[in-house]
């Protein structure tokens, strides 16, 4: 677990808790674009502070109370801080837009990416279109549980 923040911290979601994972070859710090809100980070050169925790009960309390997950709601006014960013946003439309047709290799790609961690059976729905070949919707993508 690892410990990020933003300068100046002055709201409690700006200091938040990741699993870090060490990447052969990378010489900087990536995350998800989902808490940026709650660190205002633009992505105009903002500097980032990162702390590893080291401790294992220091760990549990990262995990429990100051994860990303944990700290979904602002305290303040209960607004939302994690959200979909712009690039979310425009390939959920690219890929629910009339007429988008996906080849069962590409509809299967997504599905299993969208559920890696499921441990249930994954049902898949039939194709939208048979003839000339099975092809299924990007709405089926998106309406699949």
């Amino acid at each position: 677990m690892m410990m990020m923040n933003r300068q100046p911290s002055l709201h409690k979601p700006s200091i938040q808790g990741h699993r870090a994972r060490i990447i052969t070859g990378q010489r900087a710090l990536r995350m998800n674009y989902a808490p940026c809100k709650a660190y205002n980070a633009d992505f105009d050169g903002d500097e980032m502070n990162g702390h590893l925790v080291q401790s294992h009960i220091a760990q549990c309390e990262v995990a429990e109370l100051a994860n990303v997950g944990s700290n979904f709601l602002v305290p303040k006014d209960a607004t939302p801080l994690l959200g979909l960013i712009q690039d979310h946003v425009v390939s959920g439309v690219l890929l629910t837009i009339r007429g988008r047709f996906l080849s069962k290799e590409d509809f299967m790609h997504l599905i299993l990416a969208a559920f890696a961690y499921r441990t249930k059976r994954i049902d898949i729905p039939p194709p939208a279109m048979i003839k000339p070949r099975q092809l299924w919707s990007g709405k089926q993508v998106g309406n699949h549980s």
